[in-house]
């Protein structure tokens, strides 16, 4: 019973954050005419404050003490007002719409909406060493997790656009923000903290500690560049379909269910791959496969050929 409560927490958290993450772009550059600059330099102070809060909340959540514990009352707190921001950013009353007040409606909301997306993420990860300890029960944990997580993959990125084509982005927005807040609803009475669990680093020495890790950066630098490129392709999957493709907008849940269908079972494919060539060459290589397999997208002309492309993306 603990693990699905823990789980079912990464089904909210993954359903919100990949719905917003996907089709934001989409909603306010395509639907309500939002300067491609101007919306790439609110993204920018959006990663920026992102990079800083992380550890920032991470470090106030460790140092907190009170009778409901560390991680509880964030959660508390942030849950709603995650979920509240979501929904603002998909909500634009006519008033905002206008080209002079839609820029700062869009900053500012989006950067509500991060701060709280990283109360919640933050105090949620940090629980999960507390809440399972041995080896068998964080591996049980763990996969239970995973699959909650792809499910939540599912409906926010391939599900999505048929709902935004019936319904709109506020009636996506209302109905992922539903799910979640059951699901949420669903996680924070099985919390369970170790009160004698307690980061003894400073959040200056944390810093160092981490910027001094000379292998941190290279899997960070590595890291940086495959979300880069899975950011590029995911978020403009819709603009892909519609401008490229010619197709209506509830035909990018085809392009994403080709990428997630043949993904699923490649990951054991690359995990025979990893025990033959070893982890790191076998990485290498899954990022290879799929950098060539995403220049293949500027080839095809209907939905057909970019699905067979899509599956081939899922390989990697």
């Amino acid at each position: 019973m603990k693990k699905w409560r823990y789980a079912s927490g990464q089904l909210g958290l993954t359903l919100v954050s990949e719905s917003f993450g996907t089709y934001l772009a989409f909603f306010y550059l395509e639907k309500l005419g939002l300067s491609a600059a101007f919306y790439a330099l609110a993204r920018t102070v959006y990663a920026f404050w992102d990079a800083i809060n992380d550890p920032l909340f991470g470090h106030l959540s460790d140092r907190t003490k009170t009778r409901l514990g560390r991680r509880r009352p964030w959660l508390l707190v942030g849950v709603p007002l995650f979920l509240l921001f979501y929904l603002l950013v998909f909500w634009v009353p006519d008033w905002a719409r206008s080209p002079q007040v839609l820029p700062y409606y869009f900053a500012i909301g989006i950067v509500l909406y991060e701060t709280m997306a990283t109360v919640v993420w933050t105090n949620y990860g940090a629980l999960f060493p507390e809440m399972f300890r041995g080896l068998s029960e964080r591996a049980g944990a763990a996969a239970l997790k995973r699959g909650t997580e792809l499910f939540g993959f599912i409906l926010g990125i391939a599900v999505a656009p048929l709902v935004y084509a019936q319904v709109g982005f506020l009636g996506m927005a209302l109905l992922f923000a539903a799910l979640a807040f059951l699901a949420f609803l669903y996680f924070v009475p099985g919390i369970q903290e170790d009160p004698k669990s307690e980061s003894s680093l400073g959040l200056r020495e944390s810093f160092w500690l981490v910027l001094a890790n000379r292998a941190f950066w290279v899997v960070a630098l590595v890291g940086l560049l495959f979300e880069f490129g899975r950011t590029v392709i995911q978020t403009g999957m819709a603009f892909y379909a519609k401008h490229s493709l010619g197709l209506p907008e509830a035909a990018t849940t085809f392009l994403f269910a080709a990428v997630f269908l043949v993904a699923l079972p490649s990951v054991f494919l690359w995990g025979r791959l990893a025990g033959a060539l070893g982890g790191k060459r076998a990485w290498r290589l899954a990022h290879l496969f799929m950098g060539l397999a995403a220049l293949l997208l500027f080839l095809p002309q209907s939905l057909i050929p970019a699905i067979l492309v899509g599956a081939l993306v899922g390989v990697g």
